[in-house]
């Protein structure tokens, strides 16, 4: 094999596939070989109209490359690797794979459209622009009143479409919009985290197709990256044995090739997701999810992110509020005459439920929350947008919320009569107003025997009544310290949301 071997790319003619092959081009010379470049068009390219789910066939934007490779018009084709099927078709392979890029999706807002909400900042009954139905399903998980509308062409174009307002959002991904380096600083950027936006497998990562039969294949595989090919070999794994293209909602994520895999699935029932330590066991899972009873120490809250989880799994989800909110009838709460208060702390979905009708009643204040499980609670009873929404921990979200408020700040914190206070413990300029605004009804009946049990709070551990739960889950680190009081193995939610929680709960 020559040292330095010359290779014809073929690629598609959009900014982002240009960008992808003068990034392999300038690895090959890198390294000693040389390259010309041929634009292909693509059924993809060609139809901008239809959603990829109304379209014939499979293959869309390779198809016609693979066919130039095989004719051999050309040596080599960069693909994004999540474009290609998950079978090679005979007498082509994948010959390397570079450096994977973010594998996340970025939504991208509209400043008028932007409302900070639990998950998504974005507006009640937004317009939505994507054609991935991954996309598509998981944004509905998430926020079941937004307004789907499919969304096709290139990235510029795509950008175009938001600012013209055709759309409140749209979804992308991350890898693409930084490869092209666009100026986006007119719109809100949110970068959608892998472990609760699971994206489509391979996603950020490039593959060198060739003819098995090149010799200059041996050549191509230094340019690959070995971790990178081992995720996404696990990753595609789970595809390829559902069968499925680019037209199936399925999300596959493994970070490294020591990290647990994420997968979703809209299955008949609902959303499955499932967090596994390697492909077969999350194959196995998706096909039959290990039901389970479980049991939560919260309030009722019909619909959310946790139950949709649960539904579709077929695992019944039964709420248990070991201490029940009660409205004091005449709360004292302070009355001012200067200074009245410009922020809320909304500590808690009980907190929020029963000072709804004071804070409704004060159009002017911001909401700050501590967490997304308070933010959907906000969300359905309070008018205001939310304007802070902490990481989950009550502590750590506090001293974020409270660091940079000055004198001129006047916080109000409706809480319950038995709250631990935490902002008293923490110092901050501003000036706060507290006052109990709901009570505790502690008086409930021993709780009924389920598979599973989540503790959300201390107090919801020493008041347990029932025997020990066959497993445990702990929503954080306070509930954990208090379950180790009682001397009872648990597992500590990843996160104290939905999604953190979901996980905790899986089976080992």
């Amino acid at each position: 094999m020559a040292d330095s071997p010359h290779f014809r790319i073929g690629t598609r003619g959009s900014d982002l596939a240009l960008w992808q092959a003068r990034y392999t081009r300038d690895l090959i010379e890198a390294g000693g070989g040389t390259c010309d470049i041929t634009v292909l068009s693509t059924q993809g390219d060609r139809e901008q109209v239809q959603a990829f789910e109304k379209l014939e066939g499979k293959g869309f934007f390779t198809k016609e490359i693979e066919q130039a490779l095989l004719e051999e018009h050309v040596d080599l084709a960069v693909h994004s690797h999540k474009d290609l099927e998950t079978r090679q078709p005979e007498g082509l392979t994948i010959a390397a794979i570079p450096p994977r890029a973010a594998a996340t999706d970025i939504l991208l807002v509209r400043p008028q459209s932007h409302a900070h909400r639990a998950w998504l900042p974005l507006k009640h009954k937004a317009k939505v622009g994507t054609s991935s139905v991954r996309r598509r399903d998981q944004l509905l998980l998430l926020r079941p009143d937004l307004d789907i509308q499919a969304l096709r062409g290139n990235v510029p174009t795509r950008i175009k479409r938001l600012r013209e307002g055709l759309y409140d959002a749209i979804v992308l991904a991350t890898a693409g919009v930084q490869r092209l380096e666009l100026d986006l600083s007119d719109l809100v950027q949110v970068e959608l985290q892998p472990r609760w936006f699971v994206p489509a497998p391979a996603q950020g990562a490039l593959a060198l197709q060739m003819r098995s039969d090149d010799p200059k294949l041996v050549w191509l595989k230094r340019l690959t990256h070995e971790s990178t090919a081992a995720s996404i070999n696990t990753e595609r794994s789970v595809l390829r044995a559902l069968e499925g293209g680019c037209q199936l909602p399925f999300g596959a994520h493994q970070k490294t090739t020591s990290a647990p895999l994420r997968s979703f699935l809209q299955g008949p029932s609902g959303p499955i997701r499932i967090l596994s330590d390697n492909a077969m066991d999350a194959l196995h899972r998706l096909h039959e999810p290990k039901k389970q009873r479980i049991l939560i120490t919260r309030s009722p809250r019909e619909n959310d992110v946790l139950h949709r989880l649960a539904k579709a799994s077929q695992c019944p989800l039964i709420e248990w509020p070991i201490a029940k909110p009660v409205a004091i009838e005449q709360p004292e709460i302070p009355s001012w005459t200067d200074n009245a208060p410009n922020w809320v702390w909304i500590g808690s979905p009980g907190a929020a439920c029963m000072a709804a009708s004071w804070v409704n009643k004060n159009p002017g204040l911001q909401i700050a929350v501590p967490g997304s499980g308070t933010a959907e609670a906000v969300a359905d009873v309070l008018k205001h947008n939310i304007a802070f929404c902490g990481s989950g921990d009550p502590i750590s979200s506090w001293k974020d919320f409270a660091q940079d408020k000055a004198v001129s700040d006047h916080i109000a914190i409706p809480h319950s009569s038995e709250s631990l206070m935490r902002w008293k413990t923490e110092s901050c300029a501003a000036r706060i107003s507290s006052w109990a605004h709901y009570a505790l009804d502690t008086e409930m009946q021993t709780p009924p025997i389920t598979d599973v049990v989540c503790f959300t709070s201390p107090s919801n551990v020493d008041r347990w009544k029932g025997p020990q739960p066959l497993r445990i889950v702990a929503i954080g680190r306070t509930t954990s310290s208090a379950l180790l009081k009682k001397g009872w193995t648990h597992k500590v939610a990843s996160h104290p949301d939905a999604f953190g929680i979901w996980e905790a709960l899986q089976p080992d």
